[in-house]
């Protein structure tokens, strides 16, 4: 299982940031690749992610269920995805930490544990943890914008 760690300062209250995380229309359009994000309960998403990884580009369908809410500092959630043309499968555990930051920022500190299988698996690490880094990157810039332009 890879493991991917980031993390960024967003200016905004912890709440602020708390209440973005958990709004499905506004986050979907941070999440790269990201075509649509769709609610089944209050705990439960499923979305739907194209991406480029190395020479294959994948479709994932993911579920994906929010295991741990402590507002409004830490976030879990846990999620199962496949892309049947390419017979492979995702598993995922994201873990969001919110901490307070200098000046009313906070920090986010971002973790997501990813295990692949099957021919996206065969791309290797090197190659994934690359993207991921990229992914994670676009993924803070996009939300320090989205709650930056609202403060």
């Amino acid at each position: 299982m890879a493991v991917f760690e980031e993390e960024f300062t967003v200016h905004a209250a912890a709440d602020a940031v708390w209440d973005f995380l958990l709004d499905p229309t506004r986050l979907a359009a941070c999440i790269p690749g990201c075509e649509t994000l769709q609610v089944e309960d209050a705990t439960t998403y499923r979305v739907r992610l194209t991406v480029k990884v190395g020479f294959l580009s994948t479709t994932q369908d993911l579920r994906l269920t929010i295991t741990e809410a402590n507002r409004p500092r830490r976030l879990v959630a846990v999620g199962r995805g496949e892309d049947r043309k390419l017979a492979s499968h995702v598993e995922v555990r994201n873990t969001l930490d919110l901490a307070p930051a200098p000046a009313g920022a906070t920090l986010v500190r971002y973790r997501s544990e990813v295990r692949v299988l099957g021919r996206l698996g065969s791309v290797g690490d090197a190659v994934m943890q690359v993207k991921a880094k990229q992914l994670a990157g676009d993924f803070a810039a996009r939300v320090r914008a989205a709650l930056e332009a609202r403060a």
